[in-house]
């Protein structure tokens, strides 16, 4: 085993935006504030292991950010935290720390982890994980958990903003890839209801494959569902070798299965 310790400095700056106040703002690359210099400084730490070849099997980081204009820190997009559409006059122009970890163990399983803690308040702000598991191509699962946090204190994280998901994926196939599915889901752990429910089966043969799919949507409170509280779905798409794939007619979501 190898321990690294690797502190970093990294300055970045970003040249004024004229009339930023009249940009439609779409997308992310909309709210950068102009005429800012960004210093991030981290540490981390990694832990290699030799056997074949040096591999990273941990690593440990922490880091933090200062903008020379505090509005930068509300719109970073290397935030979890961030665009919180809030204005606050005494804004820090420090960002929150942020806490990672990523861990391998074995080339087939992987765990990530990020936490990110508001100094000015002493509060954790959001916390999310994730992790994934492949066993020759035959089995891949993934997991994810994320949480964004109520802060009484600071605005942007008021209990309607505060939110709790887990969401997981399994598919499991032959080894030749000829037959195959999938499950997966989305979950609201605040309101204890699924967001989204998928089930895919398929079929490959030398000339040709053949998938179907199950889905279910929760839309209550979403912006999509104009009334409507629930929305199933069920596709089905046709693969020729050579031609690729026949979608339904429908306008379902259809796609080409992997070829081995």
């Amino acid at each position: 085993f190898k321990h690294v310790i690797e502190p970093s400095l990294v300055i970045q700056r970003v040249t004024a935006v004229d009339q930023f106040d009249r940009i439609v703002s779409l997308d992310g690359s909309d709210y950068v504030i102009g005429n800012v210099t960004r210093y991030t400084y981290s540490l981390a730490n990694r832990i290699y292991a030799k056997k074949e070849n040096s591999r990273e099997i941990l690593n440990v980081g922490l880091s933090q950010s200062y903008y020379t204009d505090a509005r930068a820190a509300q719109y970073d997009r290397s935030l979890q935290s961030s665009f919180d559409q809030t204005t606050n006059a005494n804004r820090s122009n420090f960002g929150p720390v942020a806490l990672t970890a990523r861990a391998a163990p074995t080339l087939g399983i992987q765990g990530n982890f990020r936490a990110e803690y508001d100094r000015q308040v002493g509060a954790v702000r959001t916390v999310a994980a994730s992790g994934t598991f492949n066993s020759s191509n035959v089995l891949q699962a993934e997991a994810g958990w994320s949480v964004r946090r109520f802060i009484e204190d600071l605005p942007g994280f008021e209990e309607s903003l505060s939110s709790h998901y887990l969401n997981a994926s399994t598919t499991l196939r032959t080894r030749q890839n000829k037959f195959g599915g999938t499950y997966s889901f989305n979950y609201d752990l605040k309101r204890d209801s699924f967001l989204q429910r998928r089930y895919m089966a398929f079929y490959n043969a030398q000339c040709c494959g053949v998938s179907m799919e199950w889905q279910t949507f929760n839309l209550q409170g979403s912006y999509a569902g104009f009334g409507i509280q629930q929305d199933r779905r069920f596709n089905i798409s046709v693969t020729l070798a050579g031609i690729g794939a026949v979608p339904n007619f429908f306008g379902a979501l259809s796609g080409q299965q992997d070829r081995r």
